[in-house]
């Protein structure tokens, strides 16, 4: 008896395994006292030497790698880096990413300021060899006919998402609790390089990383008429996403504010309703862009975006950011969400989806695409039986498959959390992105739906403007006839239910 009450007070006292703050996970425990000199230097190693892994990777895909699966390398890259360096200095890897934690209190100024140093250390080292291999310079610049306003608004847009994701999935208590950290973290984290690297490449560059730009500039453009070194430009407009990202992070989490928080705070629900309208808004705008910039990845890089901000958003409002998946979770029943809040959600996420529709005709009416319309409706031959048969039936499986990963509940295990729901609701929008693409364009979204129908209204005419309210009919059937299916399949769910209360 003597022996287990002992071993179970050594378990209880000892330290979190993710207690300290220049780790990911939460930072409400002391630091771990460090006993050699080398610990105490390997965060700070792990930061340049990671950078510099990560720009050089960046210049290699620049120099000789393929447009097609650049942003897809960049992002495993960075996701490897992640689940490498991360238990031991938080693999920042970034100076915007830095800056944001120490708004956000996450990480000490002194360490932002030393993490910085070594990151920016590391990409100028990046672009010196770089070019040393490839003997041609690769600065950063707007991409042709794009303006420097263009690409300042894409990099900085992308760069709060970044920076967003990682606080929300790397440092958020409630996503993090002690002795039970999760392990999407990195994968969440790589998943924003591949939208914002699909849906921005062709405008500027996709970089979000000061470091990076600094290391691309700092032996030239490789823009040979332009006359204007870009590198320091891009810096700002990063940084200045990362601090708006630190100020949404502490919209969508005010509990966060201090490190010593109650962990099972409720989020108020101006958290709630700024959670689905920003999450919707990242979405929507790299399904625009991509379409825009015609890349032939539009469904990896929405399935990409999606899941970052599931993952990041989950424990504050659901992470619907879809008016078909919340009509699906409201009539599901069980309590997971009023009738009330999901009109709320609703008006959230189809106005973010409007606003992402006029920014994406922006950066459309002034690209090399502009004479093109981007209109809701059926694709080549194809009828509109054909796309009520697409829309109904993947936004039906894709609403069933958040009602089943997202609001059942879960097996038992030592862990209470769940690795796999985002990565499960963005392979659903891959698979009917891929399946019916080219049927309907596999919206399966009615807030992108109004996206799509806002920019090829701002850029052309409104004389189809009423095919949006068709496919989002079908959207709509569609996550009710997800509810329905979820009533007969998970009988388990409602069997300590005597009245099903919405």
């Amino acid at each position: 008896i003597w022996l287990k009450s002992r071993a179970k007070s050594l378990i209880l006292n000892q330290p979190s395994r993710h207690m300290a703050s220049t780790t990911y996970g939460s930072a409400s425990g002391p630091e771990v006292p460090q006993k050699h000199f080398m610990e105490d230097a390997a965060p700070f190693i792990c930061e340049c030497v990671g950078t510099y892994l990560l720009v050089f990777t960046i210049c290699a895909c620049s120099a000789a790698g393929d447009a097609i699966w650049n942003p897809t390398a960049i992002a495993a890259m960075l996701m490897v880096l992640i689940y490498i360096f991360g238990p031991v200095s938080g693999a920042h890897l970034n100076p915007a990413v830095s800056l944001a934690c120490g708004i956000a209190k996450k990480t000490p100024w002194a360490k932002v300021a030393a993490y910085c140093l070594l990151q920016i250390s590391g990409g100028l080292l990046a672009g010196v060899v770089a070019f040393a291999v490839f003997n041609k310079p690769l600065g950063v610049s707007p991409v042709s006919p794009y303006s420097f306003e263009h690409a300042a608004l894409v990099e900085g847009l992308y760069t709060m998402m970044l920076c967003f994701v990682v606080l929300n999935v790397a440092t958020a208590r409630s996503n993090n609790p002690d002795g039970d950290q999760n392990h999407f973290y990195g994968l969440a984290i790589g998943f924003v390089i591949i939208a914002g690297g699909y849906a921005s490449a062709d405008v500027s560059g996709s970089v979000f990383n000061p470091a990076a730009a600094m290391g691309l500039e700092v032996v030239g453009s490789k823009n040979s008429s332009s006359q204007v070194p870009y590198g320091l430009s891009y810096v700002m407009a990063e940084l200045l996403g990362a601090v708006v990202g630190a100020l949404f992070f502490r919209i969508c989490r005010r509990d966060e504010a201090t490190n010593d928080s109650d962990p099972g705070f409720e989020p108020p629900l101006y958290s709630r309703f700024f959670s689905e309208f920003l999450g919707t808004f990242m979405l929507s705008v790299t399904v625009g862009l991509s379409l825009v910039a015609k890349t032939t990845a539009v469904a990896w890089a929405a399935a990409a975006a999606l899941t970052s901000m599931v993952y990041a958003l989950h424990d504050v409002s659901g992470a619907h950011l879809n008016p078909a998946v919340t009509i699906a979770v409201v009539l599901a029943g069980r309590g997971k969400c009023s009738v009330s809040r999901g009109l709320s959600f609703w008006a959230c996420q189809l106005s973010a989806g409007l606003l992402a529709g006029l920014l994406c005709s922006f950066i459309h009416l002034a690209g090399p695409n502009k004479d093109e319309d981007f209109l809701l409706q059926p694709k080549s031959r194809h009828s509109w039986v054909a796309v009520l048969a697409a829309e109904l039936a993947f936004t039906c499986l894709l609403a069933f498959v958040v009602l089943s990963v997202a609001t059942s509940k879960q097996p038992e295990s030592y862990s209470m959390q769940n690795f796999h729901f985002g990565l499960a609701i963005g392979a659903s929008v891959m698979a009917g992105g891929c399946a019916v693409g080219a049927i309907s364009g596999g919206v399966l979204n009615p807030a992108v739906s109004w996206s799509l129908a806002a920019c090829g209204a701002a850029s052309s005419s409104m004389q189809k403007l009423h095919y949006c309210a068709a496919y989002t009919l079908f959207q709509l059937t569609g996550g009710t006839l997800a509810a329905s299916v979820y009533a007969v399949t998970h009988r388990s769910e409602y069997k300590h239910l005597d009245v099903i209360v919405d």
